[in-house]
C-alpha cells in the first residue's frame, strides 16, 4: 500500500520534518503571570511530540512583556527565559520532533489593557483606538519602530541559543505586524505607511534584522492573513488588505529571506475560522447567545463592544430574559428546584 505522503518528510531550506503535520500555534494560558513559564507548558507540548507530529509552532511568545495579551503567557523578552525554552525543546526533540517559536506582539490588539503595562497604551502603527476592546493606543516613533525590531531579533537569538529549529513571525490576525501591514488600520504618513511597499517595511526589517542576528543557516517563516477583514462589519468599515495584497507581501517576505508562509485569515472579527472540535454548536446558541462576554465573537457582541449607546438595549433584554435561576445562564441547562 502507498504511504499517504502527509507522512512523507517535509525538507525546506534549513529544516527537515520528519513528517507534514504540524501543530499550529494554540494560546495555551499556562505560564507564570511574570512571563516565565513552568512545567504545565512542557507537558503540553509533550502531548503533542508524543502523538506524532511533525513540528509544533508555540502559542503567541511575546518579544516585550507589553505585547503580550493576557497575562500567563510565557515570553522571549529577555536572555534568562533561554533556560526554560531549552527545557521545552529538548522534551518535544525526545520524540524526533522540531519546535518553532512564534515571535509575537500584540500592538493595540489586547484583550486586558492592564497586565503588567500599568495600563499603558498600546504601541501600534496608529493612535486610532482598537474597535473591539475599545484599548487605547499610540503610534510608534521611529525609535520604538527600531527598538522593536531589535526585540524581535533578539527573540530570534534567544530562540536558538535554547537549541529551538526555528521562528515564525505573527504577522496575522490583526497584531502588531498586522497593524503596519493593513490598509485599514495603518494611517502613518512616513516611510511605514501609505503604500503597500511602505506598509511592508516593517515586517521586511524585522526579517532582515532577525537574519543579521542568527544568520541564514536557521529557520524563519511568517504567519500572514490572507484576506485580513479587519473587523469590519459595516460598509463604512475599511476591510483591509486583500488577496492580491498579500500575495505581493507574501513575495516580499520570500526575497527578504524567508524559508516559508504559514497562511491564515482573518483577526478579532470575523475570528480566524477554526473547527468546531468537540464543543457542540448547538450547545454554544443555546447559553451563549444570553451572555454579552463570551469566548465566542458573535456579531451581537462585537457591535454592543464597538458602540457603547448599544449597551441600555442590551441590559433592557438581560433583565427580561426568562430563566429558572440566575445560575442557568452561565451552566447551559435547566436549573432544578
Amino acid at each position: 500500500m502507498e504511504k499517504d505522503i502527509i507522512f512523507e518528510p517535509l525538507e525546506f531550506r534549513n529544516l527537515t520534518l520528519k513528517n507534514r503535520i504540524f501543530r499550529s500555534n494554540i494560546s495555551g494560558r499556562f505560564d507564570n503571570y511574570d512571563g516565565s513559564g513552568n512545567q504545565a507548558r512542557i507537558n503540553w507540548e509533550e502531548k503533542f511530540a508524543r502523538g506524532g507530529v511533525g513540528a509544533i509552532v508555540s502559542s503567541f511568545t511575546p518579544v516585550q512583556i507589553r505585547g503580550r495579551i493576557l497575562p500567563n503567557y510565557a515570553t522571549i523578552d529577555r536572555d534568562d527565559r533561554i533556560p526554560f525554552w531549552r527545557k521545552v525543546g529538548e522534551k518535544v526533540h525526545e520524540y524526533d520532533c522540531k519546535f518553532l517559536m512564534q515571535l509575537s506582539h500584540s500592538g493595540r490588539q489586547r484583550d486586558v489593557g492592564g497586565v503588567e503595562n500599568l495600563h499603558n497604551k498600546g504601541l501600534s502603527s496608529t493612535s486610532e483606538t482598537e474597535s473591539f476592546h475599545g484599548l487605547e493606543c499610540q503610534a510608534m516613533t521611529r525609535k520604538e519602530i527600531k527598538e522593536m525590531i531589535q526585540a524581535f531579533a533578539d527573540g530570534a537569538r534567544r530562540a536558538r541559543e535554547a537549541g529551538l529549529d526555528g521562528v515564525e513571525l505573527h504577522s496575522a490576525n490583526g497584531y502588531l505586524i498586522t497593524q503596519f501591514l493593513s490598509s485599514g488600520i495603518n494611517d502613518r504618513k512616513d516611510e511605514y505607511g501609505g503604500s503597500l511597499e511602505n506598509r511592508a517595511r516593517f515586517l521586511l526589517e524585522i526579517i532582515q534584522g532577525i537574519r543579521k542576528e542568527v544568520g541564514n543557516d536557521f529557520h524563519l517563516q511568517a504567519k500572514i492573513s490572507a484576506v485580513e477583514y479587519n473587523d469590519a462589519v459595516i460598509p463604512w468599515d475599511k476591510p483591509g488588505n486583500t488577496l492580491e495584497d498579500s500575495i505581493q507581501i507574501c513575495k516580499w517576505v520570500e526575497e527578504a529571506g524567508a524559508d516559508a508562509l504559514h497562511i491564515s485569515t482573518g483577526s478579532l472579527f470575523p475570528h480566524p475560522l477554526n473547527p468546531p472540535g468537540e464543543f457542540p454548536q448547538d450547545e454554544a446558541s443555546r447559553w451563549y447567545e444570553i451572555m454579552l462576554k463570551s469566548g465566542i465573537y458573535t456579531f451581537r457582541n462585537y457591535l454592543l463592544f464597538r458602540y457603547r449607546f448599544l449597551f441600555p438595549i442590551f441590559l433592557f433584554l438581560w433583565n427580561r430574559v426568562y430563566r429558572k435561576g440566575w445560575t442557568q445562564p452561565i451552566i447551559g441547562k435547566d436549573v432544578q428546584d
